[in-house]
């Protein structure tokens, strides 16, 4: 095994062990102003723990932008669609269909695939980059008013067939150009928080304002060491932020009993699924660990 590989193999491993106590901790989600149950302990190892530093954290603004984010390379070799992935922000290990269906970003009608790729997976860091062509030969030019999805999984559930970024296609023969990589949906997903340490206390407070999200569902939230382009383990446990029914998060969290504080590259992640859904039964992400919004901490 390739040094690369066995940090990579690490990495993930860490960030499951850390959520498994999210999962087993989250059945209710915290109020407008609550604290972490006690039991939910926000360190997952003593190589994912905040740190002393010998300039104090106090505090730090976030703005937490949606994810994933990236561009895809579109080409036409041989009669078939050839498509470059470089996105980030995607949950770790995580398998993908692929597709290009008829409509637009806003609203692609990802019931109906005009053209299919092969399965693509995410890296153990939640990157996707590869290269693959579509299963359909013969093509002369991309479809018209067509946009290529990638969808939450491969499963066959109308969740899992949810698309989770969209590429909007050019028309005609395409140059092998990037092309930017926006969210699926017609509702702009996009949010601010702030990051405070009380020492004397040794409290955390998380403030989060974010809009977008679907109306009245519940999102696990953590701090993490690494970046929102190459995820780690979790350093602070948040619990579930709650949307209103106008899909926005406005929530202060409190999270006592935290003796160290954060230093080095860290950020705030919201996921796409609460605290019992991102983890499955051994404790790997499950499709629902994708992140939905991620901004890193400045310390």
């Amino acid at each position: 095994m390739s040094t690369a590989t066995r940090r990579a193999t690490f990495a993930v491993i860490t960030i499951a062990t850390a959520l498994a106590a999210t999962a087993c901790s989250s059945s209710s989600s915290p109020s407008a102003s609550s604290s972490a149950p006690a039991s939910a302990s926000p360190l997952a190892a003593d190589s994912a723990s905040p740190s002393a530093s010998k300039s104090a954290f106090s505090s730090a603004k976030v703005a937490v932008k949606a994810q994933p984010v990236g561009t895809v390379r579109l080409g036409l070799p041989g009669g078939k669609v050839s498509a470059a992935f470089d996105i980030t922000g995607l949950a770790p290990g995580i398998k993908h269909a692929v597709d290009i269906v008829p409509g637009s970003c806003a609203q692609p009608r990802s019931d109906s695939a005009l053209v299919s790729f092969p399965t693509v997976t995410d890296d153990d860091f939640g990157n996707l980059k590869t290269t693959v062509q579509s299963t359909q030969s013969g093509l002369r030019a991309l479809p018209g008013n067509a946009v290529l999805v990638v969808r939450l999984s491969d499963g066959d559930s109308r969740q899992q067939k949810e698309p989770i970024a969209c590429v909007p296609l050019p028309s005609g023969v395409p140059d092998g150009s990037p092309v930017k990589v926006q969210p699926a949906g017609s509702t702009k997903r996009e949010g601010d928080a702030t990051v405070a340490y009380d020492a004397a206390t040794k409290t955390y407070t998380v403030k989060v304002k974010a809009t977008g999200l679907a109306a009245n569902s519940r999102h696990a939230a953590h701090l993490h060491q690494g970046t929102c382009t190459k995820q780690g383990p979790v350093l602070v446990m948040l619990g579930d932020l709650t949307a209103d029914d106008q899909g926005v998060i406005d929530m202060t969290v409190k999270v006592p009993d935290q003796s160290a504080q954060l230093t080095g590259a860290t950020y705030l992640n919201i996921h796409l699924g609460d605290g019992s859904q991102i983890l499955s039964k051994d404790k790997k992400p499950t499709p629902l660990f994708q992140p939905l919004l991620c901004g890193p901490v400045t310390t």
